[in-house]
């Protein structure tokens, strides 16, 4: 296996994340949106052979174990208890579960004298890894209010509206 490239879909979520939960928080999401554009997800079974992911963010990396969500190596400061409350959520788990696994079987074929099957096997984790799906995360018992997001994001956009209204109640053009 070549360069590991970031996971898509765990690296959105991921942010979606970090951003809920940092401006449930400090009530800042316009600043944690900059901070985590960078983040990147990948797995890589050349430096653990267990199944794990890493979360890179600017120059700090960390390594999670998927099965237990504890840190393997390295730190993020303290994002590392937020991701690992991330990884832990029932649909993430077992979505990292699974691409884990078809990662083991795209190394597995590469070892066969099967072209087809090597192929396929490659195609296959190329896609999840590319994959765009929404993995939302249910927030219900994280401790953050998502909704407080929103309604922040609301609250300073409301005073330019309110700017743009004329005297008569209707929008200036």
């Amino acid at each position: 296996m070549g360069k590991q490239n970031s996971i898509s879909k765990f690296a959105n979520s991921l942010t979606e994340f970090l951003i809920n939960a940092m401006a449930d928080k400090y009530a800042d999401a316009k600043h944690y949106a900059y901070r985590y554009n960078n983040l990147k997800v990948y797995m890589d079974p050349q430096k653990t052979p267990e199944p794990h992911f890493y979360v890179s963010l600017g120059i700090s990396e960390a390594g999670f174990g998927i099965e237990d969500g504890k840190k393997i190596e390295g730190s993020l400061g303290s994002e590392d208890g937020l991701v690992t409350r991330w990884a832990s959520r029932t649909n993430i788990y077992n979505e990292l579960k699974n691409h884990w696994k078809t990662m083991m079987d795209a190394i597995a074929a590469e070892m066969e004298d099967d072209t087809a099957k090597k192929t396929d096997a490659l195609v296959k984790l190329r896609r999840a890894e590319k994959e765009d799906t929404d993995l939302t995360v249910d927030m219900t018992g994280t401790g953050i209010d998502k909704q407080k997001r929103t309604n922040l994001t609301k609250r300073i956009n409301a005073p330019k509206l309110i700017d743009d209204m004329g005297d008569d109640g209707k929008m200036k053009r």
